[in-house]
């Protein structure tokens, strides 16, 4: 008697491999860092008194990078990184708005603080994006995906 799978099972299967093996080459300690220097000077006060502020936004920095190593395998082929950007525009804004929402609510509705974290929150996503990018696009080169 054999075992029937299903095509979707595989990918989903090959998927999780691949994202396991990206995630051994990211530093919870860097990204911790990085939550904190691009946050604190905007929300300080909460950053000390609430850390549990930090888990949601290394968790979008997680799927930022997960992301960008997931649409690397395009610049591996040839197109800019501009261009890759652009095919997961959508998810990393449903991203940037998931981390803007969360802080926000810790914060007084001045116009000047929330172009801050706005400008903040963009900056993070993009650079996470940009370290799975590479990851990503590395791993293709070295044919480990």
């Amino acid at each position: 008697m054999t075992v029937v799978t299903t095509l979707a099972n595989k990918r989903r299967e090959k998927q999780w491999k691949f994202e396991r093996n990206v995630l051994k080459h990211l530093s919870l300690k860097n990204l911790k860092a990085d939550v904190e220097v691009q946050f604190k000077p905007i929300v300080p006060f909460h950053f000390l008194s609430h850390p549990f502020l930090l888990d949601p936004c290394m968790d979008m920095a997680i799927d930022a990078y997960l992301l960008g190593a997931e649409f690397a395998k395009f610049g591996y082929y040839g197109e800019s990184e501009q261009q890759v950007k652009a095919r997961c525009d959508e998810e990393l804004t449903e991203i940037t708005h998931v981390i803007f929402n969360l802080l926000q609510g810790w914060l007084l509705d001045s116009e000047y603080v929330l172009d801050s974290l706005k400008l903040a929150t963009e900056n993070f996503v993009e650079r996470w994006w940009s370290e799975g990018f590479r990851e990503g696009e590395k791993r293709h080169r070295m044919r480990l995906h």
